[in-house]
């Protein structure tokens, strides 16, 4: 073929190429709302579909009209609030981003942190400094950034806000650059930020304080809560403290103008309240549907009150939907003869181990063989093993044969032998330890049997095993192919989906896959 050929070829072809549906990316978005419900179970959605508004409303089944997978999974030895919210905004697993449970225990500092505790960052509230705040709050202790975070590295002029009942949920979504990270306190009855992100609270938020403080002598009946004052405990446990998250929401969208930049903004928000619920009941109650339900209109009357404050309505708006971690049935629910369930006393276990460690080497220096037991997690008093010449592998090895004659007990892991010797456990159990376990964890890990939990709550979720890590997950926008999805998510999918879709980098510890098969 002729130069002269070639080339009228090349013209004849390149308007196909060049097409706008061809090469055009799809329109900003002008927000983006990720939206987390705390102890969400992966059957919820599926359960109570029928009872929900319908699409036109825009509450949960509008959403599920999206991409949704009824599937995700967050794949932790341990599932819970801390390590939940860390993973679904950097993408990445506890041993990268260091949050491997909501507590542990500080070697050097030889006492319990939390996971979001910084004592440099103070509280703050509509007057200043909250005085009884125990410690400050940042998100120092994340080793990782975020979606939000990477729109911020890019000089971006996104504004990322974070609302959560509870602190660690807000903070760990909005990552190490959120402009604005509200959390409520219930001893002060109040929305309150720390230090790390401002030294005074908006006008905005102190609006809506002004408002709930002084309900704080008032009362209501909700559910199995009879005549209670709001801001006690009982009331985080009613959709009041959701409703109250979507009014700041929407107080925040109209003082921020959120989703009326240039680029796009990000509203995260976690619905702590159905997880407090859930400790006292479990997901069997009929009051863990109603809680559902009212979140399901509440969810509805935000989207609808957003559309009307952005000039494409929803138009150029993306939800995504997911929860935190899963629960597993309440033991009271479940027919003991043929599953055993049982909430194990905490205390149970370190004078158990106690008394195996004295029987084999003698009184310990300083009284006791271990600091402290979180989560399961055994922390060991190395002076006392350093004076009995003692390593913390041969303690793991004694305390091992001991406990797994112990009904509730099924694994027993020393975490020497997993990050050092890489003495990996088999199967699955090596998958999750490795991604969750860092420096953080305790000396020895305990592994509950499925359906044995603690009785620190009524119910709790702190396990491996699927009601604990399986959450459903929707991702609705134009971007995004309807449809349900069988094959199983991973949580650490969403942050780099969410990247991929809005251009910039995925988060620093990223580790998940963009979900392709979803994207138009």
């Amino acid at each position: 073929m002729g130069m002269k050929n070639y080339l009228s070829l090349v013209i004849a072809i390149l308007p196909c190429f060049l097409s706008a549906e061809a090469w055009s990316a799809p329109k900003n978005y002008s927000l983006g709302v990720v939206l987390v419900v705390d102890q969400f179970r992966a059957d919820y959605l599926m359960r109570f579909e029928e009872k929900f508004l319908p699409p036109s409303a825009n509450g949960f089944r509008n959403i599920m009209k999206g991409a949704y997978f009824p599937l995700a999974d967050h794949g932790l030895l341990q599932n819970m609030t801390g390590p939940g919210h860390a993973g679904i905004l950097t993408g990445s697993y506890p041993y990268r981003n260091q949050i491997s449970i909501n507590w542990w225990f500080d070697r050097k500092k030889d006492s319990a942190q939390y996971c979001v505790q910084d004592d440099e960052s103070k509280i703050i509230g509509s007057s200043g400094v909250v005085t009884t705040a125990p410690f400050g709050i940042s998100p120092k202790n994340l080793n990782a950034t975020t979606v939000g975070d990477e729109l911020k590295n890019i000089d971006r002029p996104s504004r990322v806000v974070s609302i959560a009942l509870k602190d660690r949920a807000a903070v760990l979504m909005g990552g190490k650059r959120a402009d604005e990270v509200f959390w409520f306190d219930d001893k002060s009855c109040q929305w309150v930020t720390s230090e790390y992100y401002m030294n005074s609270l908006p006008e905005f938020v102190k609006k809506q304080n002004s408002r709930i403080t002084p309900m704080k002598n008032s009362t209501f009946s909700w559910g199995p809560y009879q005549n209670m004052k709001y801001c006690s405990k009982e009331s985080t446990r009613t959709p009041w403290i959701p409703e109250e998250t979507f009014k700041l929401a929407l107080a925040a969208v109209d003082d921020l103008k959120l989703g009326r930049g240039k680029d796009t903004d990000l509203l995260l928000m976690s619905l702590s309240s159905h997880d407090y619920l859930g400790h006292n009941v479990g997901p069997n109650d009929e009051n863990m549907e109603k809680m559902t339900l009212a979140e399901d209109r509440l969810i509805a009357d935000f989207f609808t009150q957003l559309s009307k404050k952005l000039p494409n309505g929803l138009k150029d708006v993306f939800v995504v939907l997911t929860g935190d971690h899963g629960a597993p049935p309440s033991p009271k629910s479940l027919p003991k003869t043929k599953i055993p369930s049982e909430n194990i006393p905490e205390e149970e276990t370190p004078k158990l181990i106690e008394e195996t460690m004295t029987k084999e080497f003698g009184k310990p220096k300083g009284g006791k063989w271990i600091k402290a037991m979180i989560e399961f997690q055994v922390y060991f008093n190395h002076e006392a093993l350093d004076d009995a010449k003692v390593s913390v592998s041969k303690a793991v090895a004694v305390c091992r044969k001991r406990l797994l004659q112990e009904r509730y007990l099924d694994q027993v892991w020393s975490l020497d032998e997993i990050l050092q010797e890489r003495k990996i456990p088999a199967g699955e159990y090596g998958v999750v330890a490795d991604r969750t376990l860092s420096f953080r964890s305790g000396d020895m890990i305990l592994v509950l049997k499925p359906f044995f939990y603690s009785d620190s709550y009524p119910l709790t979720h702190m396990t491996m095993y699927s009601y604990d890590r399986y959450v459903p997950l929707v991702f609705w926008g134009k971007t995004f192919k309807p449809g349900i999805y069988r094959q199983v998510a991973h949580i650490v999918d969403i942050a780099p989906t969410l990247s991929s879709t809005l251009g910039v980098m995925p988060p620093s510890q990223s580790e998940g896959r963009i979900l392709n098969e979803i994207l138009r």
